[in-house]
């Protein structure tokens, strides 16, 4: 008689895994490479929906941001969301020339110029990714027949990460590109402020603050 013994979690976390083989290696960089692929795109179109969203509010005076040296390609393969607000600010201020009408800036065409701006980060981005693909994969042939080595390897590839983007990060982007406006702008922190009837030149303190507030209530609840 047989008896099958069920593995309990703790076992399964026990139990040896199965040696590394390049070929396993190869398929688990083709699943990261292509998510990180995509991954990157979409972190560039939350770049400029959030720059679509700090303009929609400030218009012109979007180009009072201060560019930040910034690897924008390492930037797009970040998992961090504030680096996102600098590669925004660092592209606005010229975006801004070649969408404005007067002084009102076409959002739309904003998000688009900005997408235009970003091509060569993006591309730059997922030749960075090719690279690493190409160098873990060059890694795992030359030591196919070194397990330990190839072993030390496959922890290095699962510990590759896909530079993802949530629901929200458009508004937080928007938001941080609020902050910095406040800054470089030298306008200091004021409460909220109503909204005045008539058009101003100048974005106030208090337009920020409440512009912010607006941003962190709807991140909050959402669909209210």
């Amino acid at each position: 008689m047989v008896i099958a013994h069920s593995l309990t979690p703790q076992d399964e976390d026990l139990a040896p895994r199965r040696p590394a083989t390049v070929q396993a290696l190869d398929a688990r960089l083709s699943v990261w490479g292509q998510a990180a692929r995509d991954a990157v795109s979409r972190r560039a179109e939350v770049i400029a929906r959030g720059a679509a969203l700090y303009v929609e509010r400030v218009g012109r005076n979007g180009e009072v941001l201060r560019a930040v040296p910034l690897d924008h390609r390492m930037a797009l393969l970040s998992t961090e969301t504030d680096v996102l607000v600098l590669v925004a600010a660092s592209l606005i201020p010229a975006a801004v020339k070649r969408s404005c009408r007067l002084l009102w800036v076409d959002p739309e065409k904003l998000a688009d110029n900005m997408l235009d701006d970003l091509q060569p980060a993006i591309e730059g981005a997922r030749a960075e990714i090719r690279r690493r693909q190409a160098l873990y994969r060059r890694r795992a042939r030359l030591w196919q027949h070194d397990p330990q080595r190839l072993d030390r390897l496959r922890e290095e590839v699962e510990s590759l990460r896909v530079p993802r983007s949530n629901d929200n990060a458009a508004e937080m982007v928007a938001r941080g590109l609020l902050l910095r406006h406040r800054e470089d702008a030298n306008l200091g922190y004021e409460p909220p402020t109503e909204p005045l009837p008539y058009a101003k030149l100048h974005v106030r303190a208090g337009s920020i603050s409440r512009w912010i507030d607006q941003i962190d209530h709807g991140i909050e609840s959402p669909g209210a």
